[in-house]
């Protein structure tokens, strides 16, 4: 009999939680309408940022800048594998 009493205070516990979230909820609806509406705003901004700072113009360069870029990054990158591995443990 206890159990069945314990049982029924629970569910009207629950059941008045229940209600009192709804009219919470009915209660700041314009709030919750507002911020999804700023939500869905603020993710606009951001994939049109996004689009634009992806499409950028390429700028001209000149005829031997690409070739001397590659070739200062082949020495770096050369002089990077060269030094032993030990070395760079030690600096870290």
């Amino acid at each position: 009999m206890l159990a069945l009493v314990c049982t029924l205070v629970f569910a009207a516990a629950a059941a008045f939680a229940m209600f009192t979230i709804f009219v919470t909820m009915q209660g700041r609806k314009s709030q919750i309408a507002t911020l999804f509406a700023e939500y869905r705003s603020l993710q606009r901004d951001r994939d049109y940022l996004v689009r634009i700072t992806s499409h950028e113009a390429q700028a001209p360069r000149a005829f031997a800048a690409p070739q001397l870029r590659r070739t200062v990054r082949r020495m770096i990158k050369s002089v990077e594998s060269s030094r032993p591995a030990a070395s760079l443990r030690a600096a870290a």
